[in-house]
């Protein structure tokens, strides 16, 4: 009778048999599918803890609640970013009920409120539960996209704290903002593109190869539907035709294009639909922010057929955007650039309430260990390619794709910090990616789990001390100094 060979295992690979496919477990779907619930309870709970705990607008809430507003009015108007993300906002207070009789008129009246305009009664939980149930998913995308690109489920739970630690998603998860909605389409294009590129040019995967590059295409848009900047990922879309173009295969090549192509367009077309569709009324010419919104209406929609209602609202979007971006701030105290994100520096305190010795606030305060692990993927990558002269980096086209995203939203990133100002959250499309290159690199270098320890321990020390600060906790003004430059009136 056979008998195998005994060998001593490894903690993980005890715990978490997907760290080794030949250790009984349970089969690959259904040990990923319940990996990635676990995930999701963890954030949502993180997430979802005393989301009412600060009862006045944080940071761009003061924008987004008037925008919020005005779509449950189904008034027509225009914002400093695309839709998506304010009919998100809107649809998750909507299901919660929350705020069902509020006056929605007096937040709608102005195109920014105060915490002291704000009606009698008004639930904050309302309009911070869509992005806190958008961020636990995509706490739960970011595991999923580690586990595909470091070969295991095991490693990708391994991989999650560089998400689940860092106490700058959190901040912004927890609050009325963007944020988590485009998270999750940019991790969902990510995940559509690394399963593109493995698969295969013809028969069934080349249906599933479409499929992935409908999903990227589609994604993309919709995380540009949030905010424009996600757009420096749809060049990607040329790397998904590799599986196709190595073979000299142009048909399927010019499918997998048409698909992604479609989708995208789909996409774009839906979201100002959506708009459209909400808003029904014209803008409030009484208010200030009617008579604003107003003005850039360049017609009546509802006079036109739905293609060319579609394009002219589209156009007029983009003319107020392109008034708004001119008229913003260059600068301001809480303001950061790109070279300082590398090192998770632009630490911003949105709010901050002291009473008897004690400071809390509500801070985007980067978890340096998890930053500085996305810039060593970056790096990984960057030598690769300088040290084969890109012939590497030519066999392996997802770390191409990755490390070609990143370029491209540095460069746009870079570009913009001579035009508005900029803050640290503006880095999170390139902090993803360059987390996706820190597990390609895990893979490749076939990393024992044993290397992870101190960088867990690192991650999970610097989430305990500033964690706190994202969630409105009392500490001491030395523990809030400690990472903060503004504790406002700490002693």
């Amino acid at each position: 009778m056979f008998r195998p060979a005994h060998r001593s295992v490894s903690l993980s690979e005890a715990l978490l048999p997907a760290f080794n496919p030949g250790l009984p477990a349970l089969p690959g779907n259904r040990a990923r599918a319940a990996a990635f619930l676990l995930v999701m309870v963890l954030a949502g709970f993180v997430l979802g803890w005393r989301l009412d705990a600060v009862k006045a607008p944080i940071w761009d809430e003061a924008y987004y609640l008037t925008a919020e507003a005005r779509v449950h009015q189904g008034r027509l108007q225009f914002a400093s970013h695309p839709p998506l993300g304010i009919l998100l906002i809107a649809a998750g207070d909507a299901a919660s009920g929350l705020n069902r009789d509020v006056d929605w008129g007096r937040i709608a009246a102005a195109k920014s409120i105060r915490g002291e305009d704000m009606p009698p009664g008004f639930d904050w939980r309302g309009p911070r539960l869509a992005p806190a149930v958008f961020g636990a998913l995509a706490a739960g995308l970011f595991f999923l996209l580690m586990a595909d690109l470091a070969g295991s489920t095991g490693a990708g739970l391994l991989l999650t704290p560089l998400f689940l630690c860092d106490p700058a998603l959190v901040a912004q998860f927890r609050a009325g903002q963007l944020d988590a909605f485009q998270l999750v389409f940019v991790l969902a294009a990510l995940l559509c593109a690394v399963r593109a590129l493995h698969s295969p040019a013809h028969g069934d995967g080349g249906m599933r190869g479409r499929a992935w590059t409908a999903g990227f295409g589609a994604a993309v848009m919709l995380a540009a539907m949030v905010r424009l900047n996600a757009l420096m990922l749809a060049p990607l879309g040329l790397v998904l035709l590799w599986p196709c173009l190595r073979q000299g295969d142009w048909i399927p090549a010019l499918a997998r294009a048409a698909s992604g192509l479609v989708a995208t367009l789909l996409a774009a077309g839906w979201v100002t639909a959506a708009m459209l569709a909400a808003s029904p009324l014209p803008p409030d010419a009484g208010t200030a922010a009617g008579r604003i919104d107003a003005a850039h209406v360049s017609r009546d929609y509802t006079r036109q057929g739905l293609i060319p209602a579609l394009a002219t609202y589209a156009v007029d979007y983009a003319g107020f955007m392109r008034a708004d971006l001119s008229g913003m701030a260059r600068g301001d105290d809480n303001a950061s650039h790109p070279g300082q994100w590398l090192l998770g520096g632009g630490a911003i305190t949105y709010r901050w309430d002291a009473s008897d010795a004690r400071v809390s606030t509500v801070a985007l305060v980067p978890n340096r260990v998890a930053w500085l692990i996305s810039l060593a993927g970056v790096l990984w990558a960057a030598t690769l390619a300088c040290a084969s002269r890109g012939r590497s980096l030519g066999q392996a086209p997802v770390a191409v794709l990755l490390l070609a995203g990143w370029l491209l939203n540095m460069a746009a990133l870079a570009w913009l910090d001579g035009q508005r100002v900029m803050y640290a959250y503006h880095y999170f499309i390139p902090l993803m990616l360059g987390h996706a290159l820190a597990a390609l690199a895990w893979r490749q270098a076939r990393c024992n789990e044993r290397l992870a320890v101190p960088a867990l321990v690192g991650l999970t020390l610097y989430a305990i001390l500033a964690l706190p600060l994202a969630l409105h906790q009392p500490v001491s003004p030395e523990h809030c100094r400690a990472l903060l430059d503004d504790c406002g009136g700490a002693t």
